[in-house]
């Protein structure tokens, strides 16, 4: 008998049934992996076990007795923890703050600020991770960091079952290593359930693997029966064939983007050129200042030093309404918090910024509207039952291809990319790869950061990396490998750009 046993599980949101009698089990000491395409039930799932949805209908069970779980306290009473993809740590309070959150010892109703941090300071140094600091308010953070901290969080509560859901889609390769130790050491005493999109890890870490589809089981499998192409077949019903589209040999020569000296207060003089046509690969370490640099173009962070020529014509990108308006657009590393409206329809999300394009002073065109979001619903193949659909019961993938479709219905000329497949399934990135690729025949110019070295490889007519804050090296995908790609991000090796 399995420590936990979800029986039939039915999970109706309006329009769309995203779990349709799922099955699943978890014993004590084993990482049994979810797997699918985005949209097939997975996060739908752990957030029923959660307690964070009420299902429709099936039943729980933890050890053979039925467990009543409708609220978030329901699941931690039995001692069910997540981590999910979104962060949702206080933003406002300290690491150590967050880490001890309801958990603080006090005297007298007199909390021990100093126990607190050194608490949580001698568990972040436990678990390997002493380089994030506890004294840091959790704003202060990156991205990647938040995430560490999220996890720390959720181990210091002692889970008996750990729910994570794509932890590993915003971690550098060290912190992922780390974080594979990790779970190898606790897992003899819990049961993880464990949610990727990455086929190395899920085959290195797998002790057992579920795979869904469109809200219902296809099958359960082990990692040594099955290779990635099998199982890839399984969780999208088709061959994808290859992942990246190939490289046009004939590029365009016409510079469309010229950057000199580029400063802000965390990348310094940075130099380099985007050619028309040109999908232009931004590597680096965390911390690097790859998201600072994209952030400085679209007028999110203010130039200390440096200017920005688009077309041969010097333009003062100064806040993000006037970056738009000279014609770039800026795919967020973080589509929940800044890229889309999530309680806004699919279809004004989609002419949010070229709300222009389809209105005559402050009204609307609504078959405009109507027409502009239908025109990316089918050409990006969104996956949504209405245009009105809220942007929230989407999957990862289709919010994404909703965010993208923004920018397009913009008309950008230079379109900044920040991890744009970061927590999306290998069908939809093998989409949004050939969708980048029609782009730049258009000729669209593209500015692509990612922390998926294959992704920089495949995609990338030209890379650049970066080291603390500068360009330490342009490299061409060709003739370079991932090994030297980290070599420059580390400091190693540099290499000047005029």
């Amino acid at each position: 008998m399995a420590y936990l046993e979800m029986n039939n599980i039915t999970k109706i949101f309006p329009g769309v049934k995203a779990l349709d009698s799922v099955n699943f089990e978890l014993n004590l000491g084993e990482i049994h992996t979810l797997v699918g395409e985005n949209g097939a039930g997975k996060s739908t799932l752990v957030k029923v076990l959660a307690g964070a949805y009420k299902r429709d209908a099936g039943d729980i069970n933890i050890e053979g007795k039925k467990a009543k779980i409708l609220t978030p306290k329901d699941a931690m009473k039995q001692k069910i923890f997540s981590v999910q993809q979104h962060y949702s740590l206080q933003p406002n309070m300290t690491v150590a703050e967050n880490i001890k959150f309801g958990r603080y010892s006090s005297s007298a109703g007199l909390i021990n600020w100093k126990g607190v941090l050194k608490d949580a300071e001698d568990f972040v140094n436990e678990l390997g991770f002493g380089e994030i600091d506890v004294k840091k308010k959790v704003y202060e953070l990156s991205v990647a960091e938040g995430q560490i901290v999220e996890i720390v969080k959720a181990l210091y509560r002692k889970p008996k079952i750990l729910i994570m859901d794509e932890p590993s889609a915003v971690l550098p390769k060290n912190d992922l290593e780390k974080l594979h130790s990790i779970l190898q050491k606790i897992k003899k005493d819990i049961g993880i359930i464990y949610i990727s999109h990455h086929f190395e890890e899920i085959f290195k870490i797998s002790d057992r693997i579920t795979v869904l589809k469109d809200g219902k089981n296809v099958d359960v499998v082990k990692p040594s029966e099955i290779n990635e192409e099998d199982l890839c077949k399984m969780m999208v019903g088709r061959d994808i064939g290859d992942m990246y589209p190939s490289r046009d040999k004939d590029k365009s020569d016409e510079t469309v983007l010229k950057v000199a000296g580029l400063t802000t207060r965390k990348i310094h003089n940075v130099n380099f050129e985007l050619k028309k046509g040109e999908i232009l690969g931004i590597a680096g370490l965390v911390g690097a200042g790859r998201t600072e640099l994209c952030e400085a173009l679209f007028g999110l962070d203010p130039l200390i030093g440096g200017s920005v020529n688009l077309k041969n014509k010097r333009v003062s990108n100064k806040t993000p309404r006037r970056s738009i308006s000279n014609g770039f657009g800026f795919v967020t590393e973080d589509r929940h918090k800044t890229g889309l409206i999530l309680p806004m329809a699919v279809k004004k999300n989609i002419s949010l910024v070229g709300y222009k394009k389809i209105s005559k002073l402050t009204f609307i065109n609504g078959k405009k509207d109507r027409d502009a979001a239908q025109e990316y619903i089918d050409r990006l193949k969104i996956a949504t039952p209405t245009m009105n659909q809220l942007a929230e019961y989407l999957s990862g993938g289709n919010q994404q291809k909703v965010v993208l479709s923004k920018w397009l219905f913009s008309g950008a000329d230079v379109l900044l990319l920040d991890e744009p497949t970061r927590g999306i399934d290998v069908g939809t990135k093998a989409e949004i790869y050939k969708l980048m690729k029609e782009l730049t025949g258009e000729g669209m110019s593209i500015i692509m950061v990612s922390s998926e070295l294959p992704e920089i490889l495949g995609m990338s007519d030209r890379i650049l990396v970066m080291h603390k804050g500068k360009i330490a090296g342009e490299l061409y995908p060709e003739e370079t490998s991932e090994e030297e790609i980290l070599a420059y991000a580390a400091g190693l090796k540099t290499k000047t750009i005029n």
